[in-house]
C-alpha cells in the first residue's frame, strides 16, 4: 500500500530530533466484463494506451548471474546496477514466485535537483489528488533532502497472472543505517529515528497495465541526510514456492546505494 508522503514526513519531524547514543495486500483488479463490440474496442484501446513503459529486454545471461537476495546483508548488499533474485506473491495460486529486481540510479537533490523535481512533477500529473506531493509544504530539517531511487523489476513469463495482468509490481523499499540504529544527523548530535520509513512510490503513468515476461521501470521518493551514504535499501520477502508465510522463512533483501 502506498504511504501518504506528507503524513509520513510529519511523523518523521515529530520523532527525528530525539538524541541518542551512536549505538543507539493489495488485491488484483477485477476482470473486465464482456460487452458490445464497440465497448470492447474502446476498452482494448484504453488498455493499450495505458500499458506501462517497459525497459530494454533483459537477457537470460543477465538474470542467470543475479544475486540471491536472501543471502544479502546490510554489509554485503546487492551493488547498484546488479540484478537480484527475489520473489513476489501471486494471487493466482497464492504462492510466492521468482522475480528479479535491481536499483539503477540514486539521485539526491544536491546531485540533481531538477531530476528529483521532474520525477515529482510526473507523479503529480498521473496520480490522484490525495497522492499528489506538494514540496512547498514539506518542512524538512536543514540537513535533510529529497532523493529519488530508480529501479527495475523483471517478471518471468511463467509468473502466474490473470489475462488482465498484475497489480503494479513495485517494491516497498525502506532505508536503514548500516550496522543498525537510526540515520545520524549531519552534525552527529542526534539521530533521525524514522528517516528511512517514509519512502513514496512515484507514479509514472496513470492506470498502467503489467504483464509477465516484461521488465518495468519504477521510481520512489525518499529523504536522506545530505551527504550521508552509509545506508542500504531493504525490503522483506519469502522464498520461491512459499505459501504459508511466517517470520521463520521471511528474509530481508539489501541493496546498496552505490
Amino acid at each position: 500500500m502506498k504511504k501518504h508522503f506528507a503524513l509520513m514526513l510529519a511523523l518523521l519531524m515529530a520523532v527525528s530530533f530525539t538524541a541518542c547514543s551512536a549505538g543507539g495486500t493489495q488485491s488484483e483488479p477485477a476482470a473486465s466484463q464482456d460487452g458490445a463490440s464497440e465497448a470492447e474496442d474502446t476498452a482494448e484501446k484504453t488498455t493499450t494506451e495505458a500499458e506501462a513503459p517497459e525497459t530494454e529486454s533483459v537477457s537470460d545471461a543477465d538474470l542467470s548471474s543475479a544475486i540471491d537476495a536472501s543471502t544479502t546483508t546490510d554489509t554485503d548488499a546487492v551493488p547498484l546496477g546488479q540484478w537480484a533474485k527475489t520473489a513476489r506473491y501471486a494471487t493466482e495460486d497464492e504462492t510466492y514466485h521468482t522475480i528479479y529486481v535491481r536499483i539503477t540510479k540514486v539521485t539526491t537533490a544536491t546531485d540533481d535537483a531538477d531530476y528529483v523535481q521532474s520525477a515529482i512533477d510526473l507523479h503529480n500529473e498521473n496520480s490522484s489528488e490525495f497522492s499528489k506531493i506538494d514540496t512547498s509544504s514539506l518542512e524538512l530539517p536543514d540537513d535533510v533532502e529529497l532523493c529519488v531511487v530508480d529501479y527495475e523489476v523483471s517478471i518471468p513469463e511463467e509468473f502466474p497472472a490473470p489475462d488482465y495482468g498484475l497489480t503494479e509490481p513495485t517494491i516497498s523499499f525502506s532505508q536503514s543505517n548500516i550496522g543498525g540504529g537510526g540515520i545520524p544527523s549531519a552534525d552527529g548530535t542526534s539521530t533521525y529515528i524514522g528517516l528511512g520509513s517514509n519512502t513514496e512510490d512515484l507514479t509514472t503513468k496513470a492506470e498502467a497495465s503489467y504483464y509477465p515476461g516484461n521488465t518495468y521501470s519504477f521510481s520512489s521518493l525518499f529523504t536522506m541526510v545530505k551527504g550521508y551514504g552509509d545506508y542500504v535499501f531493504e525490503f522483506t520477502s519469502y522464498p520461491d514456492g512459499t505459501q504459508e508465510t511466517s517470520a521463520d522463512v521471511m528474509y530481508y533483501a539489501y541493496f546498496g546505494n552505490k
